[in-house]
């Protein structure tokens, strides 16, 4: 006898989430390659602003202490997938984040607050030549066309 509930079309099971299973394992291998070389360790936490209290975010391996706030930031997205994975309560407050780092080695050290990168202001010639170069691309685009015409 068949126990089906319903009228309705039975669903089969939903796939796990193997993408983002095998981009975190990728992350893991890069992370551990990274460790193995000597690169310095970094843990990495996250709060809410204008709270004390960090909770641990994960690790990242870079290859100057200087780069660790960039590396935070290039990876913000990735990041916060993973805290709020982890910690889901932390949902409400997802763009009021914060993140902080310090040496894996020396846990006794204070957490230093990660400062996001500013972007860098852009050259007057480089404005101009961006420029230049935005004009001339119907141009290439006729040059192109033509040259497929001839073959």
């Amino acid at each position: 006898m068949n126990t089906s509930v319903g009228f309705g079309k039975v669903e089969p099971p939903k796939p796990k989430a193997e993408k983002n299973k095998a981009k975190r394992t990728a992350a893991n291998q890069k992370y551990e390659e990274l460790k193995n070389s000597g690169l310095p360790e970094f843990n990495v936490y996250v709060r809410i602003k204008g709270k004390n209290n960090w909770i641990p975010a994960g690790s990242m391996a870079v290859d100057r202490s200087s780069k660790i706030s960039l590396a935070i930031y290039q990876e913000e997205e990735e990041l916060r997938k993973g805290i709020l994975r982890l910690y889901p309560k932390l949902r409400q407050y997802q763009d009021q984040l914060e993140y902080g780092y310090r040496f894996k080695e020396f846990n006794d050290e204070a957490i230093e607050v990660a400062v996001r990168p500013q972007p860098k202001p852009v050259n007057l010639i480089q404005a101009k030549l961006k420029e230049s170069l935005a004009k001339l691309e119907p141009l290439k685009e006729r040059f192109t066309a033509l040259l497929k015409q001839e073959k």
